[in-house]
């Protein structure tokens, strides 16, 4: 009888948490069993955690009587490198060759040892479409792999966990107008899902649960597990201000060091609700929603409250999902902010979501290739059978029609002799078409970029007194034309690689203000705080000014005399970052 349930597994630092799920009559799911086992220790402290994962692992499978039904694992973000980018509205195989050439630029590993994916986020239709990049190094997922298949459980592949939590509350809370900000505290980080309509957006910060508890360690000088466990069990966020301190003074120190803690989170927090605003285009939440075990803290919901101004509610991850009857209701309900990474996974499985990354490890990757070569190897064991039968019968008649296949083979032979010649002329053309094809390709990147860049420079300019009048693409200091013609500088080729953009453009005082010549200096102030900004959110700025000031980018700017001139000229250079550096050829 095929197994039909829904099996999600969450392998996170602290925990191993495990769920079955079938689909109901309306098209929904239902969750029919949970397993749950704590991980002791500090998950930084590699030494036997490995031996404890495998061993929750096989627990879980033993509670949910796995057998050899196919499980989806979730992995924590702690591992995985995600980047936000704009590509080019291309469709099909073009599509997929610029996302690889994206994902070469984004990954700070040799592609050929990460395993990644990708997944198109946001409204269809328009001239760029966004894409989420994922990547994990290979060994490190193998090594995850190798914990889960060791303990007897059949993989069929990892989700991650910011992905699945934006699959869960999509789901769960597709009814909300809005921004809604989910924020997932795990072990080691905490991820930020910005919902926003069709728009998805999210940054994991290095900071979770476990540096809580190692927080509390150093300041009363025990250790980790014991720690861990006096914040689970008399743990909570102090309210500071009029409040009274607990009445135990080692209770009221480590409420103290939880807030502490959870302060330098809200700074993280703050930066990134700044920089989907100004960065991406978002609008400020209107509601967050707290998800992870360390969320079960008494007052926290009051603390961020407090923090951001906005209303705060613990993230249902069961809102829509039915629960069986076999389950305690009560003590799941309890624990619905816990689930949503595991129901996230299940409603990939389920069928379609709006996001769904799938990373392959190495086993998963050679079962797949050898499920698709099944169909081929029945086959070719067909058609030796039939090949074997047709032989003996051949072979009956075959002395009798040899001579008269000779003659039809070699005249058939001079034909194909002669087709081969056109075939091979015929795949010389489309090698020369597909090396002329290319730079149209090379340029088409390129494009993209300039836009944006030019786009960029206009959208940072706060006066209209001020304007770009030209824009000279600059190779070793030198304007590429110019180089070109005095044979300086380039690669092999003879091309010239542009490493710099020459500004040069007027102001005039701006009768309103009074700023004059000030406003060149200040708008080269703004590109290098963005240049920064961007660095630190981990995006490529679109100029390499984070070590620039006024003197090294050369800013000459004409002061003029008051009314002497209608408009005065300056210019800087803006380097450009190693990864929109290209070549130039004449």
């Amino acid at each position: 009888m095929a197994d039909d349930r829904i099996v999600s597994l969450d392998v996170g630092s602290q925990q191993v948490t495990a769920a079955s799920f079938s689909k109901t009559s309306g098209g929904g799911l239902r969750l029919d069993k949970l397993h749950r086992s704590d991980l002791v220790g500090d998950p930084n402290e590699d030494a036997g955690r490995n031996a404890q994962t495998k061993m929750a692992l096989k627990e879980a499978a033993k509670s949910l009587a796995l057998g050899k039904a196919e499980t989806k694992y979730t992995i924590s973000s702690n591992p995985v490198l995600m980047k936000f980018a704009s590509l080019p509205a291309i469709d099909g195989e073009k599509l997929e060759e610029i996302v690889g050439f994206e994902a070469q630029q984004q990954v700070p590993y040799p592609i050929d040892e990460v395993v990644w994916d990708y997944q198109l986020v946001g409204d269809p239709g328009g001239f760029e479409v966004e894409v989420i990049l994922a990547a994990v190094k290979a060994d490190e997922l193998d090594d995850i792999d190798d914990l889960v298949t060791g303990a007897g459980i059949k993989t069929c592949g990892a989700d991650i966990s910011p992905i699945a939590l934006y699959n869960a509350l999509r789901f769960n809370y597709s009814d909300i107008d809005g921004t809604v900000m989910l924020i997932d505290i795990g072990a080691r980080t905490t991820d930020l899902v910005f919902m926003e309509g069709n728009e998805v957006f999210i940054r994991t910060i290095k900071l979770g649960g476990a540096e809580i508890s190692r927080s509390i360690a150093k300041e009363f000088g025990i250790d980790f597990p014991v720690a861990d466990a006096k914040k689970v069990n008399d743990g909570f966020v102090a309210l500071g201000g009029p409040y009274a301190d607990h009445e135990d003074p080692e209770i009221a120190g480590m409420s103290k060091i939880i807030r502490n803690s959870l302060t330098r989170m809200h700074s993280e927090i703050m930066r990134t609700i700044n920089f989907y605003r100004s960065q991406q285009g978002g609008s400020a939440p209107q509601i967050a929603l707290l998800s992870g075990a360390s969320t079960s803290l008494p007052f926290i919901r009051e603390f961020f409250a407090e923090k951001l101004n906005i209303p705060i509610d613990h993230f249902n991850a069961l809102r829509n999902i039915t629960v069986s009857s076999k389950l305690e209701q009560d003590g799941i309900a309890s624990q619905a902010h816990t689930l949503g990474t595991l129901v996230g996974s299940a409603l990939q499985q389920a069928g379609p979501t709006p996001a769904a990354i799938d990373l392959v490890p190495a086993s998963v990757k050679a079962e797949r290739a050898m499920d698709k070569k099944k169909p081929a190897l029945i086959m070719a064991v067909a058609v030796l059978v039939a090949l074997l039968g047709a032989l003996g019968f051949f072979f009956q008649r075959g002395s009798a029609l040899s001579d008269q296949k000779a003659a039809s083979i070699s005249d058939k032979a001079d034909d194909l002799t002669f087709n081969h010649k056109k075939i091979e002329d015929l795949k010389k053309k489309i090698e020369d078409i597909d090396e002329k094809q290319k730079p149209f390709f090379d340029a088409a990147l390129q494009r993209v970029y300039w836009v944006r860049a030019f786009d960029y420079l206009s959208g940072m300019m706060e006066m209209d007194t001020m304007w770009i009048t030209g824009l000279t693409p600059m190779s070793e200091g030198i304007p590429v034309i110019e180089a070109d013609s005095l044979s300086s500088g380039g690669g092999a080729d003879g091309s010239q690689i542009i490493d710099a953009l020459l500004v040069q453009g007027l102001w005039r005082k701006d009768r309103d203000s009074g700023k004059e010549a000030q406003m060149v200096f200040d708008f080269f102030e703004r590109l290098k705080e963005d240049a920064k900004a961007r660095t630190e959110a981990g995006l490529d700025p679109f100029f390499d000014l984070t070590e620039s000031d006024l003197k090294d980018s050369e800013v000459k700017v004409d002061g003029g005399v008051d009314g002497d001139r209608y408009a005065y000229t300056w210019q800087f250079t803006l380097p450009l970052p190693e990864s929109n550096r290209v070549p130039f050829t004449k």
